[in-house]
């Protein structure tokens, strides 16, 4: 492992009589960690699985998820889309959630100490990324919670559209001119703050109960769905595969981005999940069932919504061009964000009893979108606790932050689509940033001492080809479609790449610029100056005790620690009689 800013090292040499050369390697932490409040334990494994599956399954699946398959279907059908946003789930999100499980439950921080306390100091901004990231995504997010919340609302007190004109000018009317969106993105922000600083102890009953909600009513919707005229044919279509657009990078880069955006892949909201897990709730279990069902819940709310379109498109227009449903498909609002809450109300209008059924259908939306807006939130919180900010100090600061930074999104849709487009690909990024984690840590120091030897031993092995698929097969892909979607834009002559727009790349690039000069500065100041920090902020002693005394204040380096070092029971990795200790340099 590397040696970064003189910050300590220690190894740790497992006594393997098969492989004696073996040496695995840990970051100690000092020993005030173990007190520091965190974020709680979950009670049990079903209730780390429902809490997870309250933060994968919501506006992603549901909102996200239906549009962007619209978005990127073609003339024939949409199953090329599918079948490379399946392999994404396998070869990018299940991957990325185990390691953000693994070093949750080892480092017991937010990504930024996280990635501090396994690189070094001068890679925490790299765990900084991974939380900006999610904290402009969340900014955006809270006003989509406030549309279910309005739908909630209309669905109880007005009769539901039966028409896609009745139900695009309610929709219309509402998103594009009234304030209804920023007074409930305050009053969802607010509710947030309320609740989060409490932690896991607060999201995990509550899931247990409304989560299964959910489901029932996504089940119901969805066999509803399927029973409706026409039903066959917008699954025929979305089975039907146009090959030709597999070869415009558009389409990979909106799968993997979408796949990462609806399973919470590198979002550092599991790692934050992870601090909470004990040591008989495995990463790999964990981390492969949820996105899996995560992805269940997608492609459902994506039959269910075509099935709901191609069965209306029949009934208004009988014999009409195919032209005109794909328009339909594709033109529901900017960028295709009202696709979901202009077809559901009309699903509802065809079921007796529909008003109540779609009533509880946006209400467990809101569950669902609240509860991913809590631990979304609640992770980006955990940044400043980490740093010895107390935790309803941090609620309220990252609460007005995230409700300011999302009054555009509320004010102007256009922008919220651009901030989705922005935010969402750079997932990818944040994806990198745990591949180089792993890369530099060390991919069988974490194979071997973060998943297969911690924990009780009850959770899956991973093999070693597994950090071949990690250190080789992610980075490529990740890369790989970045520089892909770079080129072709660049080349394409209709739209100059240098314009600013909605979905521009040069937009894209200006927001991951300025965010990753802002973390890079911060980090800077953060090495140079931490002694003089630390006088002012004494939790950098308490927390960062590795961390050497900064040169500009005129202080000399700390002494090293004693080789042999006492590991904390957080670890996990077993009796402390069968390592050595040795500093690494």
């Amino acid at each position: 492992m590397a040696y970064e800013g003189k910050s300590e090292r220690t190894r740790l040499v497992k006594k393997d009589p098969d492989d004696p050369g073996l040496q695995a390697v840990f970051q100690t932490a000092p020993q005030t960690q173990q007190n520091t409040d965190r974020t709680g334990k979950f009670s049990s494994t079903f209730g780390l699985i429902i809490s997870s599956l309250g933060t994968a399954v919501g506006t992603g699946n549901l909102w996200r998820f239906p549009r962007i398959l619209a978005n990127n279907s073609g003339d024939q059908g949409c199953l090329h889309f599918l079948l490379v946003w399946l392999m994404f789930l396998f070869l990018w999100s299940i991957q990325i959630i185990i390691m953000e499980y693994a070093i949750g439950r080892f480092t017991k921080r937010a990504p930024p100490m996280a990635f501090h306390d396994l690189l070094g100091v001068k890679s925490t901004w790299l765990g900084g990324w991974i939380s900006i990231v999610v904290f402009f995504t969340n900014c955006y997010y809270g006003v989509i919670v406030g549309w279910a919340v309005y739908y909630m609302y209309y669905c109880i007190f007005h009769p539901l559209p039966t028409t896609f004109d009745e139900s695009s000018e309610i929709w219309k009317a509402f998103s594009e001119e009234s304030s209804w969106p920023v007074l409930l993105h305050f009053i969802v922000t607010v509710g947030c703050v309320i609740v989060m600083w409490k932690g896991v102890d607060t999201i995990e009953p509550a899931m247990k109960i409304l989560m299964p909600g959910l489901f029932i009513l996504v089940i119901t919707a969805f066999i509803w769905a399927l029973t409706q005229h026409n039903a066959g044919s917008a699954l025929a279509y979305i089975f039907t595969p146009d090959w030709k657009l597999l070869g415009t990078p558009r389409v990979w880069i909106d799968a993997l981005s979408q796949n990462a955006w609806d399973t919470s892949a590198a979002s550092g909201v599991f790692l934050v999940y992870g601090a909470s897990m004990t040591k008989s709730m495995g990463p790999v279990k964990t981390g492969i069932l949820i996105p899996t069902l995560n992805n269940i819940v997608s492609l459902m709310a994506g039959m269910m919504i075509f099935s709901t379109v191609f069965s209306t498109w029949t009934k208004v227009s009988p014999g009409g061009d195919k032209d005109d449903l794909m328009k339909l498909l594709k033109t529901n609002g900017p960028a295709n964000t009202g696709l979901t809450f202009i077809w559901m109300p009309i699903l509802f209008s065809t079921m007796t009893g529909g008003r109540v059924m779609a009533s509880l259908f946006f209400l467990m939306v809101v569950v669902a979108g609240f509860s991913s807006y809590v631990t979304v939130m609640n992770s980006t919180a955990q940044v400043l606790v980490d740093w010895g900010v107390r935790r309803d100090v941090s609620s309220v600061v990252i609460g007005l932050m995230t409700f300011l930074l999302g009054v555009p999104s509320a004010l102007y849709i256009h922008f919220l689509a651009n901030q989705d487009f922005i935010w969402g690909s750079a997932l990818i990024l944040s994806g990198l940033a745990f591949t180089y984690l792993f890369w530099k840590y060390g991919s069988l120091s974490f194979r071997l001492n973060l998943l297969n030897e911690s924990g009780d031993g009850s959770d899956w092995k991973l093999p070693k080809i597994w950090e071949w698929l990690v250190k080789y097969v992610l980075p490529v892909e990740g890369l790989a479609l970045l520089v892909w979607w770079i080129v072709s834009t660049v080349q394409n002559e209709k739209t100059p790449w240098y314009e600013l727009g909605v979905h521009s790349l040069m937009t894209a690039i200006l927001g991951w610029s300025v965010a990753a000069l802002f973390l890079v500065g911060l980090n800077v100041l953060f090495v140079r100056c931490r002694g003089r920090m630390s006088r002012c902020w004494s939790s950098l002693i308490d927390k960062q005790d590795d961390i050497p005394v900064c040169c500009c204040c005129h202080k000399e380096d700390k002494e090293y620690r004693d080789n042999f070092i006492v590991m904390t029971d957080r670890a996990g990795v077993g009796p402390v009689q069968d390592y050595t200790y040795s500093t690494v340099n």
